[in-house]
């Protein structure tokens, strides 16, 4: 759940409102959906289980009555005097000869046609134990006496107590009628005759007599209709091809009405409804498809889910224009946010009205340019604070230099007046008037690297040095602006500390890389101790020492290195940076990293 709710969380407010709104109407939806279409499935299921039931009740008594007149002919050759004298004459088997026994039949014959006129077509068999029959149907092509090896008369001629026999369904034995009616439903019975002697009774009657019962009164052609034995074996079927068949299926659900249940029969799903049948233990039983019992729900369903859909789309439409409509100062107010965070201050939402988002919109536009105006008044007032701080530390040079090397140029003038003099003196006004000139604190790199050249002639002649300036610059980094005066605080710190001896060379090397003028410093001179090194880095990196302001006044400018660090930072601001190394060889590095997008007008 815990990445469900940071998924959800991380989307836009836009979003999370529709899929809120879409999962509170969609789940009631889908859940009266489904619980009202299988309410109505059970009540549809329910309906046409009590219609089978009602079908089966129907068939029971139709079925019965034939059952019915099948026992009341038992019962009258039961008590028939005489057919059970015309039987009882058959006991003797000596005294039965064929002309008897003919006019025996006739004689059964004859009183039975009384009877059996008005009784729906049966065939009747009578087997004495003098292994005699009567028949009132013809013997052609069958023997009745085949009869004494059934299981079921064996059965019959051991008990001592009347009984009736349900013997069920069986291939015809009546020849003439076998393409016509292929089963006969038979009962059999037993007819006592004296204490130790009995006869069979045996009744058949077609299965088409019930099955055209099943035929009629099927609701639905798929409806399948039948009567069981207590074996599960179909003894009448509305189709003949099932009969004598043992009914296999696998039960699903039971209804609540026991004698209902859903089943798998035939690789379908079937309604099944039982009802006890009126004589033997058998069971008449309907088998309705289950699509057919639920009628047309399955269309109903259908139909109603693609209303419900295409309402639900419609609505969906209606509901992203109107959260489009409602969280469109929301969404404007959120881009707004990201691109002050990204630096954009001038970006405004512009939202009106009177509503509440409306007024924070309101609010946050008031916001910003409270915040614009305060941000242009310090910048105004660090960008005089700088100027005025510059001002202060070039204010800083030593007077005592410039009278010396005035007193010196008098002093070589008064010796020899040749013409390095003039080139002197010129050198030292260059100088003179870059230092006393504030109009413009950014010169072009090449203009520095002149006044750094005059400078080192003075130098040269102040200390009887003899430094060299050498360059390696790309022509396209002379027209880089830089400020003025940054670069003679680093030359004058390598002539003083770097070099034992009084000549040198300090080699200034300018190149293009990665956005940034890069201006590096290098000599060959004694480099720094490791331990001034480490304290020097320390203090770049805290820039808060400003005692050093006042330390370093053995200088033309009073400037040393952390002065023009911090004075570059003041510019440049944090972008800027410096690195100070020793060669391996002697000597010190210190590299400038000037960014180029610096603004020069806002420095002028």
């Amino acid at each position: 759940m815990k990445w469900m709710s940071h998924i959800v969380g991380s989307l836009p407010l836009r979003r999370r409102l529709i899929i809120a709104s879409v999962i509170c109407l969609l789940l009631p939806s889908m859940m009266n959906f489904l619980l009202s279409n299988k309410l109505i499935k059970n009540r549809l299921v329910q309906q046409a289980a009590n219609q089978s039931e009602d079908t089966l009740q129907s068939l029971n008594l139709d079925i019965s009555k034939c059952f019915d007149e099948m026992l009341h002919l038992t019962n009258y050759i039961q008590f028939d005097n005489d057919i059970n004298a015309v039987l009882k004459q058959n006991l003797n088997r000596n005294q039965i000869t064929p002309e008897l026994k003919a006019l025996n039949t006739i004689e059964i014959t004859r009183s039975l046609q009384g009877v059996t006129n008005f009784l729906n077509p049966s065939y009747l068999t009578i087997l004495t134990n003098g292994d005699y029959s009567y028949t009132n149907y013809s013997n052609y092509g069958h023997n009745p006496e085949l009869f004494l090896q059934e299981e079921w008369y064996k059965k019959l001629n051991d008990e001592n107590e009347y009984g009736t026999y349900w013997i069920g369904v069986h291939p015809t034995y009546i020849l003439s009628e076998k393409k016509v009616n292929p089963y006969l439903i038979s009962i059999a019975r037993v007819l006592r005759l004296s204490e130790t002697s009995k006869a069979i009774t045996l009744i058949s009657i077609n299965e088409t007599q019930i099955s055209s019962l099943f035929k009629q009164i099927a609701l639905d052609e798929g409806q399948e209709l039948m009567l069981l034995n207590s074996d599960g074996v179909i003894l009448a079927h509305n189709n003949a091809s099932q009969i004598q068949k043992k009914i296999s299926f696998k039960e699903k659900n039971r209804n609540e009405n026991d004698d209902a249940s859903i089943v798998h029969y035939k690789n379908k799903d079937y309604l099944m409804v039982s009802y006890p049948f009126s004589y033997a233990d058998w069971t008449l039983v309907s088998m309705v498809p289950y699509e057919n019992a639920i009628g047309t729900i399955n269309q109903v369903t259908e139909n109603t889910l693609v209303l419900q859909l295409v309402f639900f789309l419609v609505f969906l439409i209606i509901l992203v224009i109107l959260v489009k409509r409602l969280t469109k100062p929301v969404t404007r107010l959120s881009s707004v946010m990201k691109e002050v965070e990204n630096g954009n201050l001038k970006l405004r939402s512009g939202i009106k009205g009177e509503g509440d988002i409306e007024q924070l919109g309101y609010s946050l536009d008031k916001m910003m340019d409270q915040i614009e105006n305060m941000i242009e008044q310090i910048k105004e007032e660090e960008n005089s604070k700088r100027k005025a701080e510059l001002e202060m530390l070039q204010a800083q040079i030593n007077p005592h230099f410039l009278f010396n090397i005035l007193n010196s140029l008098r002093l070589k003038i008064l010796i020899d007046g040749n013409e390095e003099i003039a080139k002197l003196i010129q050198s030292l006004s260059l100088l003179l008037r870059m230092t006393i000139n504030r109009n413009n604190e950014f010169i072009p790199l090449e203009k520095e690297i002149e006044v750094i050249e005059h400078y080192i002639k003075l130098m040269n002649f102040r200390g009887k040095y003899n430094f060299e300036i050498k360059k390696e610059c790309e022509l396209n980094t002379f027209v880089e602006k830089v400020p003025r005066f940054f670069l003679q605080p680093i030359i004058e710190n390598s002539i003083i500390h770097g070099y034992k001896q009084k000549s040198g060379v300090i080699l200034i090397s300018t190149w293009m890389e990665d956005g940034f003028l890069l201006i590096q410093v290098k000599d060959n001179g004694k480099g720094f101790l490791p331990e001034d090194l480490e304290i020097l880095k320390r203090t770049l990196l805290t820039t808060k020492s400003k005692n050093r302001l006042n330390k370093n006044k053995s200088s033309f400018t009073g400037i040393g290195i952390t002065n023009v660090y911090q004075r570059m930072l003041l510019i440049y601001g944090e972008k800027f940076h410096m690195e100070i190394e020793n060669q391996p060889v002697g000597g010190a590095i210190i590299t400038f990293y000037i960014p180029r997008n610096q603004e020069e007008s806002e420095n002028v």
